[in-house]
């Protein structure tokens, strides 16, 4: 079984990856949006997401990325996303599918 839940995250100090749930969610997909708003590049990825590790995604853009397309293959996990930012107080929204 499936549902859907969705959040933002903003990063109160640029260079400061900030996690987007440290409760373990296991999901079948994410799509993630830069918020318009955003004075900068924000840049998505594990722990270690920054300018230098991550690409860089701009305001008002969008990255999806999916775990499972079949059965068998495995879940992703909401908690291991993190995202930092070029300027404070940037930051993105999230609607994820999550596996229950």
């Amino acid at each position: 079984m499936a549902s859907i839940s969705s959040s933002s995250v903003t990063v109160a100090s640029a260079g400061t990856a900030v996690r987007f749930t440290t409760a373990p969610t296991p999901i079948k997909s994410v799509l993630i949006h830069a918020n318009a708003n955003n004075s900068g590049i924000v840049y998505v990825g594990d722990s270690t997401a920054s300018a230098t590790t991550t690409p860089p995604l701009a305001a008002g853009s969008s990255l999806e990325i999916k775990f499972r397309d079949g059965v068998d293959e495995t879940a992703g996990d909401l908690s291991d996303f993190y995202v930092d930012s070029a300027s404070s107080s940037d930051g993105v929204t999230y609607i994820a599918v999550e596996l229950n």
